[in-house]
């Protein structure tokens, strides 16, 4: 009696194959038509902010927004400060069918800034995971306390869903809570703050 060449394994996943392919064939394009239906990408929250130099208002600065999910466009708008220094971006949001993809890594690239001759001044770099909302980010993008004499520093804030796991972010901003740089960054060189003290460096 000759033995099937045939391992248990292969017939499973030979069995698996016809049951999703043989309706979708019968079906037509119904069965995956839910592969193209898009769904709402959480790009950027509200963003409230001031530039100040030396503790004046600086106006009429042109500030960017640079958002880029993982499809790679570009979802670039720019304001000027008024004469307070103030500015303000509104959510941001596009409609995409990449969620429905069965193995994907959501994210976003979220860079504000102010283009200054050849250098970038940053008022907010991050990446943030998954197509949703999340509370922590919006909570410091409400307000971006951004006195552009301030050192370029890489900071972590609290992640309420995961306490053993901060969120990070750079920028020149400063706020007065769930704020603890760990890194500064100025003239191509690194140094490493001890103690979240920005008067206490070392550099790398």
């Amino acid at each position: 009696m000759n033995k099937s060449s045939y391992s248990p394994r292969f017939i499973t996943l030979f069995i698996l194959v016809c049951v999703i392919i043989f309706p979708a064939i019968s079906q037509g394009e119904d069965m995956f038509s839910w592969f193209k239906k898009k769904k709402e990408v959480f790009l950027s929250p509200e963003v409230n902010g001031i530039v100040t130099k030396n503790g004046t208002p600086v106006a009429n600065l042109e500030i960017i927004r640079s958002l880029i999910y993982i499809d790679e466009k570009v979802h670039r708008d720019t304001v000027s400060t008024d004469q307070n220094g103030r500015f303000h971006f509104s959510k941001k949001t596009i409609l995409s069918s990449i969620p429905n993809k069965l193995i994907v890594e959501n994210r976003v690239s979220q860079e504000i800034f102010i283009e200054n001759n050849d250098a970038l001044i940053p008022l907010w770099i991050a990446t943030q995971s998954g197509i949703d909302e999340v509370p922590e980010y919006s909570k410091k993008l409400s307000l971006l306390n951004c006195e552009i004499t301030n050192p370029h520093v890489v900071f972590e804030f609290r992640n309420q869903k995961n306490i053993h796991r901060n969120y990070v972010a750079q920028s020149i901003c400063r706020w007065e809570e769930d704020f603890l740089p760990y890194k500064l960054l100025k003239d191509g060189k690194e140094y490493q703050i001890n103690n979240y003290d920005l008067t206490d460096l070392t550099e790398r």
